[in-house]
Parts: structure tokens; C-alpha cells; sequence
């Protein structure tokens, strides 16, 4: 009897090694399906690897990841169902409500993403993505007081973000703050310099009337990158304001010919 005892005990044990290893095959695989962008593929086997082990306690990370290859593939709707039921499960995962928040805000249920980060924040009050993705739902809401304190508190956590410091350079030039602006810009360009950065910050410039300021932004962009349609597009704005017609046509023409809309370059010479 003893000995029977043993050799079942031993088959249990072995059927469950061959469990796990199932588990972990699918999970492998599903990565393999994932780096190919194959939703369908990566969430049969996550499938597979639940059906496998139900009771893992992985499974509701699955399941949330589930829901992403299903947004991913489009469905929009039934990932909301998915991450809602992961949800269920695992309430106090910061995971599934960003997740989940961000399938509201691609349905354009804003306020409904905006309560998922609450409750991120709530948890996990220094969350810089959460302060992120709430302060631009603010911000594309017109909510600017509420966008801007979002971003205050990502700076504290993150004082050298890239993503904020370009969000609140954009803020203030849209409300005609352009220092506060070009202050943003300073700090961007300070970590790294792109061409984007100095197109910004040209623009303000010229807005302000610091036309040899924006001339050394524009110049400096272009050689970062020749080929950067706003940057002769600003160019030809300082022409304009400086009475070169003849210079500014020849940067309008080279703002469309790298992608900048013919309706903008007839906005610009029809001021």
C-alpha cells in the first residue's frame, strides 16, 4: 500500500510538472505571436495557457493581456468586456485600469478613462502615467487649470520628462504664453535636441517679434534635420515679416514639397 501511495503521489507530482510546462510553452509561444503582432494567435494561447492551469493566479494578468491583443486587433467593445471582467477580479491592479483606460479614451469615452485614472492615482498616487494620460484628456476636454496641475505633479515626480516638458511647451503657446512656453522648450532642447524642439520654439519667437532669435531656431533645426517642412515654413513666415516676398515663396515652396499643406501656405500669404 505504502508503495502504491508513492507511485501515485509521484504521478501527481509529474502531471503537474507537465502542467506547468504547458503553461509556460503556451506563454513562450504567445510572446513568439505577439513579437509577430499575430492578436489572434498571441490570445488563443494565453487561452490555452488559462484553460491549461485555471486556477493560476496569473490568469487575471493574462486575461487583462487578453483584452489588449483584442483591442489591438480592433475590437474595441470586446475588450472593454475583457478588461472589465479582469477587472472584477482583480480590483486593486493599477495594470487593468490603464489598460482599460485606454480602450475608453480610443472609444471616445473620455470621462469614463478619466475615472479609471482616478482611481490609478487613488491607489498609487505617483503614478506618472496616470498623471499623463488624465492631463491630456483634460487638456483635449479644455479643461487647461485641471491639465496643467496633472502636469505639475508629472514634473515633480519626473522633472526631466520629455513627453511633459513638450506637452506644457504646447500648452502655452496655444494660450499665447509664449515665455512659459519657450521656457519648456529650453528645458527640452537642454536633454535633447530635435528639430521639432527648435520648430517650436521658433514659433514663439516669432510670435514675440524675436525675429534674429527665431532665425538661429530655424537654422539650427535645419541641420538637425534639411528636410523638416515646418522649419521653412517658419522661415517663410520670418521672410514675411521681414519683407522678403521673393525668399519667403522659396520656403513655402520647399514647406510643401516636405509635406506642409498647400492650405496653410495660402493662410500664410494671405495675412
Amino acid at each position: 500500500m505504502k508503495k502504491l501511495f508513492i507511485s501515485i503521489a509521484a504521478l501527481i507530482a509529474a502531471s503537474l510538472l507537465v502542467m506547468a510546462d504547458n503553461y509556460l510553452k503556451y506563454i513562450e509561444l504567445a510572446d513568439e505571436a505577439v513579437a509577430k503582432q499575430d492578436w489572434l494567435r498571441a490570445e488563443e494561447l494565453l487561452c490555452e495557457a488559462m484553460r491549461s492551469q485555471p486556477s493560476n493566479p496569473q490568469n487575471v494578468m493574462l486575461l487583462s493581456n487578453v483584452g489588449m491583443f483584442q483591442f489591438y486587433r480592433g475590437e474595441d467593445s470586446l475588450a472593454l468586456h475583457t478588461l472589465s471582467e479582469a477587472r472584477a477580479i482583480a480590483p486593486a491592479s493599477t495594470v487593468i485600469l490603464k489598460n482599460r483606460a485606454k480602450v475608453l479614451s480610443h472609444m471616445g469615452r473620455s470621462d469614463d478613462a478619466m475615472k479609471d485614472y482616478d482611481k490609478i492615482i487613488a491607489m498609487d498616487s505617483i503614478n506618472s502615467d496616470a498623471y499623463f494620460n488624465r492631463g491630456y484628456l483634460r487638456y483635449i476636454k479644455g479643461d487647461s487649470a485641471g491639465a496643467r496641475a496633472d502636469y505639475d505633479m508629472l514634473l515633480r515626480l519626473k522633472p526631466d520628462d520629455p513627453q511633459s516638458l513638450l506637452v506644457m511647451a504646447v500648452m502655452y503657446s496655444n494660450r499665447g504664453d509664449y515665455d512659459e512656453s519657450i521656457s519648456f522648450y529650453n528645458r527640452l532642447l537642454k536633454k535633447v535636441e530635435k528639430a521639432e524642439y527648435y520648430t517650436g520654439r521658433a514659433m514663439c519667437r516669432l510670435a514675440k517679434g524675436d525675429l534674429a532669435e527665431a532665425s538661429d531656431d530655424i537654422g539650427r533645426g535645419l541641420e538637425l534635420n534639411p528636410e523638416d517642412g515646418e522649419l521653412y515654413y517658419c522661415r517663410a513666415y520670418l521672410h514675411r515679416l521681414q519683407y522678403s516676398n521673393d525668399a519667403a515663396k522659396a520656403d513655402a515652396a520647399l514647406a510643401m514639397r516636405y509635406g506642409v499643406s498647400k492650405e496653410r501656405i495660402q493662410e500664410l500669404f494671405n495675412e
